[in-house]
């Protein structure tokens, strides 16, 4: 068993705060946005030799973990964006391979080739957007409002109903020849507020554009976001995202378990590369209420498995003098999110505290946790 060495990245809507108090680090006025636990080779831990040097985790695993763990801290609101299926990653990747588009060029669409679903365990309050609303109720939405655009949308929807009517709308409202003007979204967003701040919110489609407003102004991706279901998760509560599944992640800390992945297609309320177009291609999801998971409990251990074969999470707390038996067995990674915290397997141990992580191996046997804190484990649920 072997501390992890981790990555952060510095995204712009990340917290400037919450990752270096976690990690003990100093404030240096960047944006921590995510701490990355894993093999992907944009961001790939680190696991230290008896002679002080270093390896990637690549090599002690002798492969690619199935899975990506990390910590988000958000600040301000993410893109509007979905993760592609399988084959549209695979293809994707090659091609941007054939045009030689680097792996970190801003443009870059597909990091690698591979799907990415994921879920989000939530460490503090936790709010986002996830999946489509029923048609009903993104009629009830959009007829609460009385501006010109709510009203054309309204009739477009009902000329052409359900999940691939709502689709086809979403790529007209992110197409540059197609989409709203900057003046009929004003007047949305201005129709939303008014009718927030008079208290006719609808399921809170009207708070939610009022609040993406202030970080993203003139956008039509505001008014998708008006479309989706709005979620809140409280502490120790999951979330699972498949792919194709429109989401949006507005605020709060989660630790975040996901596919080997980082393809992501952005169509809106971002600074980063938009592809609205390849956004609604991949789009493949029906509409869901939210997508909370339900945790199994095996010896006090909750263990949150969405059912894809890449990866579950276990979460233990533990207090002095007791201990927890973390379930599954192959390589995991053992992350302590609060408290200090002894975790053991056979082949040695390693004292974590908030932030900091271990690399199980697969051959170490079961993993013990003592102290007085909390840790998740990342695990493929079949190993």
């Amino acid at each position: 068993m072997d501390e992890l060495g981790t990555v952060v990245q510095h995204y712009d809507w990340g917290s400037t705060t919450v990752l270096p108090a976690m990690l003990g680090a100093p404030a240096d006025g960047r944006p921590w946005a995510e701490l990355w636990m894993g093999t992907h080779p944009l961001g790939e831990s680190t696991v230290g030799l008896a002679d002080g040097s270093t390896v990637p985790l690549s090599e002690v695993v002798g492969e690619r973990l199935p899975y990506l763990l990390k910590i988000l801290a958000i600040a301000k609101p993410l893109s509007l964006q979905v993760h592609p299926e399988a084959v549209m990653a695979e293809r994707g990747f090659v091609r941007e391979n054939e045009r030689g588009v680097s792996l970190d060029a801003a443009h870059r669409v597909f990091k690698d080739p591979n799907h990415k679903p994921e879920m989000v365990y939530a460490l503090t309050p936790f709010e986002g957007l996830i999946a489509f609303r029923p048609t009903a109720e993104v009629w009830h939405v959009l007829e609460g409002l009385d501006s010109p655009l709510a009203h054309r949308l309204n009739d477009e929807l009902r000329a052409d109903p359900g999940f691939p009517g709502l689709v086809r709308m979403v790529g007209r409202l992110l197409s540059p020849w197609m989409g709203p003007t900057r003046e009929e979204l004003d007047g949305f967003v201005a129709d939303c507020r008014d009718k927030y701040e008079s208290g006719a919110d609808r399921r809170r489609a009207y708070e939610t554009v009022c609040e993406l407003a202030q970080h993203h102004g003139s956008d039509p991706g505001l008014v998708v976001a008006a479309l989706l279901n709005r979620i809140r998760l409280d502490p120790g509560q999951a979330a699972f995202v498949e792919v194709g599944v429109l989401h949006a992640y507005l605020s709060g800390t989660c630790v975040e378990v996901m596919a080997g992945s980082d393809n992501v297609l952005r169509a809106g309320l971002t600074s980063k590369h938009v592809e609205p177009q390849a956004l609604v291609d991949c789009v493949r999801m029906g509409m869901a209420e939210a997508h909370v998971v339900t945790p199994k409990d095996e010896g006090g251990v909750q263990v949150f498995a969405p059912g894809v074969e890449e990866f579950a999470l276990a979460a233990a707390t533990v207090a002095d003098g007791a201990e927890a038996t973390l379930p599954g067995s192959g390589p995991r990674i053992v992350l302590c999110v609060d408290g200090t915290v002894t975790v053991s397997a056979d082949r040695g141990s390693v004292v974590l505290t908030p932030g900091r992580s271990a690399f199980v191996e697969h051959d170490d046997g079961m993993v013990s946790v003592k102290g007085a804190g909390k840790v998740v484990q990342a695990y493929t649920p079949a190993s």
